[in-house]
C-alpha cells in the first residue's frame, strides 16, 4: 500500500487531531440516538456502545508509540471506527436509520490525509461494511428493495466524499509544500542578506516610513549603542522627519550627522518593497574613512620606498667602497676627512635603505610559541651586551607567565627598537626603563618626559622623527610587524609607554 503524501503537519499531529474528531463524534452519537424512535430495540444499550467507542479511541491514541507509518495506523483506527459504526447502524434500525451518515465525515478526515488511492481503499471498506450490515439484516425475510437502494446511495456517498476530500487534500498538500519551499527559500534569503549587512564594514539600519528599526547590522550598534527593532532611534528621527515633509523622494540623499560624538558620513537610500516603504541608511566615521585613507597612502608608500632602495642599495655599495679607497689614498688631511664623510653618510644611506627592505618581510611570518619570561631574559641580556652603559637601567617584571604564538624575530625587533627608544630618552637612572608583562600586553615604559601631544599623532608615521641622525621608520616598521603577527602597538601617555597588545590567541 503506498504511503500517504504528507504536508507540513507531522503523521503524529495528524492522527491526534483525527482523534479529537473522533471524540467530538461520541458526542454527536449520543445526540443522534435521542433521535431513535422508541420502537427500536437495540440489543446492547446505549452507555455499552459509548464505552467501546471510548476504548477504541484509547486504543487509537496508543497506536502512534508503536511508530507504525501514518498510513498503518490511519488503516487500523478508521477500520475499527467503520466496524463500529456499521455494528451500531446494524443495532439501531439498520441503514434506514440513517447512522450510515456518520461515515462521511470519517471518510471525508481520513481522505484529507491521505492519497486517492487509500481513500478509495477506505471507501470501499466503507461500502462492503454497509452492504455486509444489510445482507445480515435480511436474514429470514428476504432483501429489502428499499434497504438496497439507500446502501447503494451511502455507498456512493462514500466514494463522492472520500473522492473530493482526497482531491482537496492533495491540492492542500502541494500548497502546503509551496508555502515551506518558499518559507526555506525566504529562510535562506534572509540569512543570507543577515550576513551580508553583517559583513558590510559601513553602519547600516533599516527603518520603515515610521522610523521603526527593521533591520541593522554590528557596527550601527557601535554607532548608536544597542538598538531594538521595532523601536525610533533618537538621532535619526529629524532627518526621516525631512524626508517625510518632502513627500518621500525616492532618490538618494547624502547625510553628514553627528552621532554620540561620532562625525559620520554617509547616504539615505529610499526603497519600495511593493507598498511598504523602507529606508536604508549607510553610515561610515569620518575618522575610521580618514585612518584608511592614511593606511592605503602608507602602504604604498611603504612598497614605493622599499622598490626604491632596493635599486639605491647596489649603487650605494660602489659609492661606500669608493670612498673608503680614497681614504687610504688620500695624501692631505683634508680629503681623508671628506672621504670619511662620504662613507659615514653612506653608512647612514645604508641603515635606511636596511630598514626600508624589512617592510617588505612583513607578510614573512614563521609564527612559533614563544615563552616571553625567558625571551625577554634573553633579549635584555644582549641588548646589556651590545650597551654595557644601560646595565641596572632596564628592569623587567613577568606579571603573568605567557607564551605567545609570534614570529621570534619580528618580536625580537619590536622590542629591540622599544627598548632602544626608551634606554634614548629615559634619565638612565636604574630603573629607568621598564618591561612588563601581563596577560594581555607587554608594556615597555621610559622615565622620560614622553611624546608630546602634537607629536602623538604622527608618531608611527613613516620618516618621521625628531632627530636629526634618525630615519623615522623604526616605530612604523615595529607597528607593520606587530600587525603582521596579530598584535597591536600603541602609544600610551603620559610619560613614554608603548604597549604590545598580544594576539587574541595568545
Amino acid at each position: 500500500m503506498p504511503a500517504p503524501v504528507e504536508g507540513l503537519m507531522s503523521p503524529n499531529r495528524a492522527l491526534h487531531y483525527f482523534n479529537l474528531f473522533r471524540m467530538v463524534s461520541v458526542l454527536i452519537l449520543l445526540i443522534m440516538t435521542q433521535w431513535v424512535t422508541a420502537s427500536l430495540t437495540p440489543n446492547l444499550p446505549l452507555g455499552g456502545w459509548v464505552w467501546l467507542y471510548a476504548a477504541l479511541i484509547t486504543l487509537a491514541m496508543l497506536l502512534p508509540r508503536l511508530r507504525l507509518p501514518l498510513h498503518w495506523t490511519l488503516t487500523l483506527t478508521l477500520t475499527g471506527d467503520i466496524l463500529l459504526l456499521v455494528t451500531f447502524m446494524q443495532h439501531y434500525g439498520g441503514v434506514q436509520s440513517g447512522f450510515g451518515m456518520m461515515l462521511l465525515p470519517f471518510l471525508a478526515v481520513a481522505g484529507m490525509l491521505v492519497s486517492r488511492r487509500i481513500a478509495a481503499f477506505y471507501a470501499s471498506l466503507a461500502t462492503l461494511a454497509v452492504f455486509g450490515s444489510v445482507l445480515w439484516g435480511s436474514r429470514g425475510h428476504g432483501l429489502d428493495t428499499r434497504e438496497l437502494y439507500q446502501a447503494a446511495m451511502l455507498a456512493i456517498a462514500c466514494f463522492v466524499t472520500a473522492g473530493i476530500t482526497s482531491l482537496l487534500g492533495s491540492k492542500a498538500r502541494a500548497s502546503e509544500r509551496l508555502v515551506a519551499a518558499r518559507s526555506r527559500e525566504l529562510a535562506s534569503l534572509n540569512r543570507l542578506n543577515a550576513l551580508v549587512l553583517q559583513a558590510l564594514r559601513e553602519a547600516v539600519v533599516v527603518v520603515d516610513e515610521n522610523s521603526l528599526v527593521q533591520h541593522y547590522n554590528s557596527r550601527a550598534e557601535r554607532v548608536f549603542g544597542r538598538i531594538q527593532r521595532e523601536s525610533v532611534l533618537p538621532e535619526l528621527e529629524a532627518i526621516l522627519r525631512r524626508w517625510r515633509q518632502q513627500g518621500c523622494p525616492s532618490h538618494a540623499q547624502t547625510l553628514d550627522i553627528n552621532v554620540r560624538g561620532q562625525q559620520l558620513l554617509g547616504r539615505m537610500l529610499p526603497l519600495a518593497v511593493g507598498e511598504v516603504r523602507l529606508v536604508v541608511i549607510f553610515l561610515q566615521n569620518v575618522a575610521d574613512l580618514a585612518a584608511e585613507a592614511q593606511r592605503i597612502k602608507l602602504t604604498a608608500l611603504g612598497r614605493l620606498t622599499a622598490n626604491i632602495a632596493h635599486e639605491i642599495r647596489n649603487p650605494l655599495a660602489a659609492i661606500s667602497q669608493a670612498a673608503e679607497l680614497l681614504g687610504e689614498d688620500a695624501s692631505d688631511e683634508g680629503s681623508r676627512r671628506l672621504a670619511a664623510m662620504v662613507h659615514a653618510n653612506s653608512r647612514r644611506i645604508n641603515h635606511l635603505v636596511e630598514e626600508v627592505l624589512q617592510l617588505n618581510r612583513r607578510d614573512r611570518v614563521k609564527a612559533e610559541q614563544i615563552t616571553l619570561g625567558g625571551f625577554l631574559t634573553a633579549l635584555v641580556d644582549d641588548f646589556l651586551l651590545a650597551n654595557p652603559q644601560a646595565a641596572g637601567s632596564i628592569a623587567t617584571r613577568i606579571l603573568v607567565e605567557q607564551t605567545v604564538r609570534f614570529d621570534r624575530g619580528h618580536l625580537q625587533q619590536i622590542l629591540t627598537n622599544l627598548i632602544s627608544n626608551g634606554w634614548r630618552y629615559s634619565s638612565r637612572a636604574p630603573g629607568a626603563v621598564s618591561i612588563e608583562v601581563d596577560a594581555e600586553a607587554i608594556r615597555v615604559r621610559d622615565d622620560g618626559p614622553g611624546v608630546g601631544e602634537p607629536a602623538q599623532s604622527r608618531l608611527f608615521e613613516p620618516f618621521y622623527t625628531t632627530e636629526s641622525t634618525g630615519t623615522g621608520l623604526g616605530l612604523y616598521i615595529a607597528r607593520e610587524l606587530a600587525e603582521a603577527n596579530g598584535a597591536e602597538l600603541n602609544y600610551q601617555g603620559p610619560g613614554g609607554c608603548f604597549v604590545l597588545t598580544l594576539p587574541k590567541s595568545a
